[in-house]
């Protein structure tokens, strides 16, 4: 679950609905990540390489759809929602990479025995610092966030 944090962006229209195209097949898609990842999770091996497959198949699959432009991002509304989505993704891979940080300081993740004290002290620093750099980037995310959604009257909420 995402923790609130100065680079999130919480507001209730994400997943975006009317007006976006969607595939015929991604209410099913949606169901069954849902089923597979949300409801009653399974915690194994097999659900983390499997979520870490699809998080690494939809990153190359953004990468090569933005190249072309207004097709895929016809206005600021579908680029708006694709710098929500990414926000999102950052800030929950800056949240996994904190905790990720703080096992191998604190080694009560994964098994780091056959690394010297020196390695698993220069692990713990790399992914702090990775951490610190993916909430950077979701602020980042965040502010291109704002500026494509333009001037808005003033409300306690800016995203």
């Amino acid at each position: 679950m995402l923790k609130p944090a100065w680079y999130v962006i919480i507001h209730p229209d994400y997943p975006p609905a009317a007006g976006h195209a969607r595939l015929p097949q991604a209410q099913a898609m949606s169901d069954l990540l849902r089923e597979t990842f949300e409801d009653d999770p399974v915690f194994d091996p097999a659900h983390t390489g499997a979520a870490a497959e699809i998080m690494v198949r939809t990153a190359e699959y953004l990468g090569d759809a933005v190249r072309h432009g207004r097709v895929v991002l016809p206005d600021s509304v579908h680029l708006d929602a694709l710098l929500h989505a990414v926000n999102l993704c950052l800030a929950h891979l800056a949240q996994a990479t904190g905790r990720l940080a703080h096992q191998a300081d604190t080694n009560t993740g994964a098994d780091l025995s056959g690394l010297s004290d020196t390695t698993r002290a220069d692990l713990t620093t790399t992914l702090a610092t990775a951490a610190g750099r993916l909430e950077e980037s979701a602020g980042l995310f965040r502010e291109a966030h704002l500026a494509a959604r333009g001037p808005r009257p003033f409300s306690a909420d800016p995203a």
